[in-house]
């Protein structure tokens, strides 16, 4: 039997949050709806920014397999540094909707 964990990250400076989700369509909903809110925020310049000045927004999966070997994918967006608490605010308020 395989487990698999489906999250949703953020990241700043040090500070760090994660949600869960119970299969990776929610998951992937949630984090386009994320990505979508911030939009106008994206840092698409990924050369030469230090890690201090964005917001990382990340999905995870991970599949551990019988053999307790795993298999993990990443995929992130990175957003202006100055949104962390409004993008956490919108995430906590946005997932508490979602149960």
């Amino acid at each position: 039997m395989e487990n698999s964990v489906y999250s949703m990250e953020i990241l700043y400076s040090g500070k760090y949050e994660s949600w869960e989700f119970e299969d990776r369509q929610t998951r992937d909903a949630f984090y386009g709806k994320v990505a979508q809110q911030f939009a106008g925020q994206k840092v698409t310049e990924q050369e030469d920014v230090e890690d201090t000045q964005i917001v990382q927004l990340s999905s995870n999966n991970l599949e551990i397999k019988e053999d307790g070997k795993y298999d993990q994918d990443t995929s992130y967006e990175w957003f202006e540094y100055d949104i962390f608490s409004q993008m956490l605010d919108f995430i906590n308020k946005e997932y508490d909707k979602k149960e």
